[in-house]
């Protein structure tokens, strides 16, 4: 912000460009730098000063990086208050409607980027935050910060994944040490296996069972809209269109089956696809949908390889919630091969949807399985062979063409309707029962106090 603080604007203007710069910067998930004056913008027109500015920014950079802040005092804490965003533009984008729930944001520059250094360090250290005047801090993800000033702090932990498998790329110290500063906090869990994993890889044993930590089942995540019932439930086909934006795909009720991950090794997408070509299902025009963008590196590659040679496989990239909604309503069936997970949020969507998933059989995925009646739905499979899924897929994709096949076109399309109209319902109603539980879990360790056993 120190092109704004230059340029002497009156307060109120600094004020509201920083609102939309920070807005803008959680709308996109990309950091904003500060814009350049004319004069700096014609020296980089210039091959040397443009090299000179560049080696400048680095040296920036590697400041922050060998000097990390070790506080940050209350003073620096920037304050956006919720009468500072009721008219932004920016609380009218779909990512970012969570603003009409918020009191305001308060930022602390390079928090993370300070915490992450500090924890990357040979001799660690904590970031401390001084919160004087808040109720508490409860943070998304685990981090390596210590609040002072204040009673409360939660920390929430969703899985071990990159200790347990090396195809990631996190910086494995700094990583532990993450996990190890939720170790004095009070702590949310996404699921039971989580919490094993955690206390006895960080904690090195089981904690007692009155230990101020919850597992929480976290919110099913497809939105459906008020008139739902009426529209979505009645479409003939879902329209989407491909990643690279240039073929627009139809896809008809239960004729496709759906991975809605991201392409890393770990989400086992190769298996799936193996096991989809050998089910044969293709030649029965079933298709093969992936709402994940392939990366950059050899297993992406791969994955291509694969999906070249079959114009059965769509691949939509990353779509938006409305989009994301329809496929889900109208799959065959979900598929999630994962090698390891925290929880299973898809397998969670497509078992209060009705929507048979074949997925692996994680700790996770089990602890889903065994929720309300989602046993109908969820069939766990082994990830050791293909033969396994081939069966599963083949199973399905038979069960919905015996229950179809003795049907009139009217009569299918009817079937069709009332079982989406059933999907729909039947997801509303266990995502209140979720929601409520998750509330009443939050609440319960936000008010608890520590028993001690002697």
């Amino acid at each position: 912000m120190q092109d704004i603080a230059k340029a002497q604007l009156p307060k109120n203007v600094q004020k509201r460009i920083r609102a939309a710069r920070i807005l803008d910067t959680l709308n996109s998930a990309e950091s904003m730098d500060d814009e350049s004056g004319l004069l700096i913008k014609l020296l980089q027109l210039l091959p040397l000063t443009k090299q000179i500015l560049n080696t400048l920014k680095q040296i920036h950079r590697l400041k922050q990086k060998l000097f990390p802040k070790r506080w940050i005092t209350r003073q620096e804490l920037q304050l956006l208050p919720r009468s500072e965003l009721i008219n932004s533009p920016y609380q009218r984008c779909e990512r970012l409607s969570y603003l009409s729930e918020i009191d305001g944001l308060i930022c602390a520059n390079n928090c993370f980027l300070n915490s992450i250094e500090l924890a990357k360090r040979k001799h660690p250290h904590t970031l401390h935050i001084d919160l004087r005047g808040f109720d508490g801090l409860i943070t998304t993800s685990p981090l390596n910060i210590k609040p002072v000033n204040t009673r409360l702090f939660v920390q929430t932990v969703h899985d071990l994944i990159p200790l347990d498998y090396q195809r990631t790329r996190d910086h494995l110290p700094c990583f532990t040490r993450r996990l190890q500063a939720a170790g004095p906090a009070r702590r949310f869990f996404v699921s039971e296996d989580a919490r094993q994993h955690y206390e006895l890889s960080i904690l090195g044993t089981l904690s007692n069972p009155n230990r101020l930590q919850r597992v929480v089942t976290q919110s099913p995540s497809l939105q459906f809209p008020g008139d739902c019932l009426d529209w979505e439930a009645r479409t003939r086909q879902v329209r989407v269109l491909s990643s690279n934006q240039s073929q627009l795909h139809a896809l008809k009720p239960c004729s496709y089956f759906l991975f809605n991950s991201s392409v890393v090794p770990h989400k086992n997408l190769l298996f799936a696809l193996k096991a989809f070509m050998e089910s044969d299902l293709e030649q029965k025009n079933i298709r093969f949908c992936i709402t994940g963008k392939p990366q950059n590196d050899e297993y992406s590659e791969a994955v291509r390889s694969v999906a070249a040679k079959h114009k059965s496989v769509i691949f939509t990239g990353y779509v938006d919630e409305a989009t994301k909604r329809q496929l889900y309503l109208n799959a065959l069936a979900l598929l999630s091969p994962s090698l390891i997970e925290g929880f299973g949020i898809p397998v969670l969507d497509a078992a209060c949807l009705g929507l048979s998933a074949i997925a692996s059989p994680l700790g996770s995925h089990r602890e889903i399985q065994a929720m309300h009646d989602f046993k109908d739905h969820v069939m766990l499979c082994s990830t050791l062979v293909t033969s396994d899924w081939a069966s599963a897929m083949r199973l399905i994709a038979l069960k919905n063409e015996l229950s179809l096949s003795e049907l009139s076109p009217k009569r299918q399309r009817k079937r069709l309707n009332q079982m989406r109209a059933k999907r729909i319902q039947r997801y509303r109603h266990y995502q209140t029962l979720i929601d409520e539980a998750f509330q009443s879990t939050i609440c319960d360790l936000l008010t608890s106090e520590e028993i001690t056993v002697a």
